[in-house]
């Protein structure tokens, strides 16, 4: 470990904490198009501070249309790409702190991307600066490649390859250390229909149901709209028994459902817990909840009857797809898992979208056929489709982050398989490299986003001794 490199680092902690706190004050959910912000206001912010910072400390930046930009060091020789993204998933309930405020207290910094993947990237940029300050001459080049909708679609990270060069190989502080070798494939598919109505001889009408922020997160909240035959809800809480199965319902998962009468209508509610997509097993599924409910009640419109029936039958609160049956798993990256991540019904249509994580050897021809076969009803198309990462464990970059890991952490490197998809799949030999470190609890896509603010500074300790291992290198 070169050690005047690890005391600059040290020397500028605090200037990373607060660098880090202010990255995260942006609400960089992706947003509505606008003109010279394609992902919207807040993603525009961001990328602009995140490239200020870096003309700030003396690198070359380039914005490349505001779908991505990058901080370069280097003149020459191969390019290793640092590739962090500065989009979010929308914050969702049940803060105790202001998610977009970059608290920091109780010795972690707080708020949305704390640790997906604002601040691990700003780590990456001072451990970047820090080599920097060191005063080598660099052999080889490095790009801090800030991504824009890394959450939502990588249309982001996909122009800006289109448009600049590749890098050779590098790594993305978006997961866990030690070493990502190997990432699940992941897909999503949209379940769809138009809906003619069918009267049935049931009173409950569906109104609508909507739940889920993003197909990549365990829905905390979703609500259903019912109405009624009778002309107010007053009559149908004296004469109708359905009234006291709503009312007593517990979901099986644990969920809360909360029922009030608004005019002539009742609203159903259910309270879930939020968690990553690719661990849908860690959350509590506020969406499942409700069909489970729902699909109890004899509804007055057939059609949506059917959907809530088959969505309740086929998905419901599984998240290893048994019933649809695609589930299985290799002895690279472990189990399939499932996550029926938002749902739509009106009057006129319902939407689904389920996010899948298949494992490496899996094929998706073969789960997108086995999806269509379960729901031949409805229109189902694949959507985002990543396909799965495998890094050789002998190859030259598993070797390298294996040794800087040891070096600075003095602890044992190993390989590790996730269901997440990070940006090590957009270009070619790349892993994944931090900053979540064993032992650690995983809070990215939940309430309370954190990371330890000793963990924020190994992550640019270590990414210092990578990235001058990099820029040194002569072969």
């Amino acid at each position: 470990m070169n050690k005047k490199l690890d005391q600059i680092v040290l020397s500028l902690k605090e200037e990373l904490y607060r660098e880090a706190s202010e990255i995260i004050k942006f609400r960089s959910v992706q947003g509505e198009f606008e003109k010279d912000a394609p992902f919207g206001k807040g993603v525009k912010e961001a990328l602009n501070y995140a490239l200020k910072l870096g003309e700030k400390y003396g690198f070359n930046t380039k914005n490349v249309d505001n779908y991505a930009g990058h901080v370069e060091f280097g003149s020459s020789g191969k390019l290793f790409g640092v590739l962090g993204h500065l989009d979010v998933v929308p914050e969702g309930s049940g803060w105790s702190v202001n998610p977009y405020e970059g608290v920091i207290k109780d010795g972690y910094l707080w708020g949305r991307g704390a640790i997906d993947d604002k601040a691990p990237t700003i780590a990456a940029l001072f451990a970047l600066r820090a080599v920097k300050e060191l005063g080598i001459k660099p052999q080889n080049r490095v790009r801090i490649i800030f991504g824009t909708n890394e959450e939502s679609g990588w249309e982001g990270v996909k122009y800006y390859l289109k448009h600049e060069e590749m890098p050779d190989w590098g790594v993305t502080p978006d997961a866990d250390f030690p070493i990502i070798y190997a990432e699940k494939g992941i897909v999503n598919f949209k379940i769809s229909a138009s809906v003619a109505s069918h009267s049935s001889n049931g009173n409950i009408f569906l109104a609508s149901f909507e739940g889920g922020e993003a197909s990549n997160m365990v829905p905390s909240h979703a609500t259903a709209i019912l109405k009624f035959k009778e002309e107010s809800v007053g009559k149908f809480v004296k004469d109708f028994k359905e009234l006291n199965l709503i009312k007593s319902f517990k979901p099986a998962n644990g969920a809360r459902v909360e029922v009030r009468p608004v005019d002539d209508e009742l609203i159903v509610e259910s309270f879930g817990k939020s968690a990553h997509g690719s661990k849908p097993e860690e959350g509590v599924n506020a969406i499942s909840a409700l069909l489970e409910l729902l699909s109890k009640l004899k509804l007055s419109d057939e059609g949506f009857g059917k959907i809530i029936k088959d969505l309740n039958e086929k998905i419901g609160y599984e998240t290893d797809g048994k019933t649809l049956g695609i589930f299985g798993s290799d002895g690279i990256s472990g189990k399939l898992t499932l996550n029926l991540g938002t749902l739509k019904i009106d009057r006129e249509s319902f939407e689904a979208v389920v996010n899948i994580r298949y494992p490496v050897f899996f094929n998706v021809d073969m789960i997108e056929s086995q999806m269509k076969e379960s729901f031949s009803k409805f229109k189902v198309e694949r959507q985002h489709h990543q396909p799965p990462l495998y890094v050789s464990p002998n190859s030259e970059l598993v070797k390298i982050l294996s040794e800087v890991y040891e070096d600075v952490t003095g602890e044992k490197a190993y390989l590790i398989a996730i269901g997440g998809g990070t940006y090590a799949r957009a270009i070619p030999n790349a892993a994944a490299f931090g900053p979540l470190f064993p032992g650690r609890e995983s809070t990215e896509h939940q309430p309370n986003e954190r990371i330890k603010l000793d963990d924020l500074l190994m992550t640019a300790r270590i990414y210092a001794q990578l990235l001058y291992r990099v820029l040194t290198q002569t072969k």
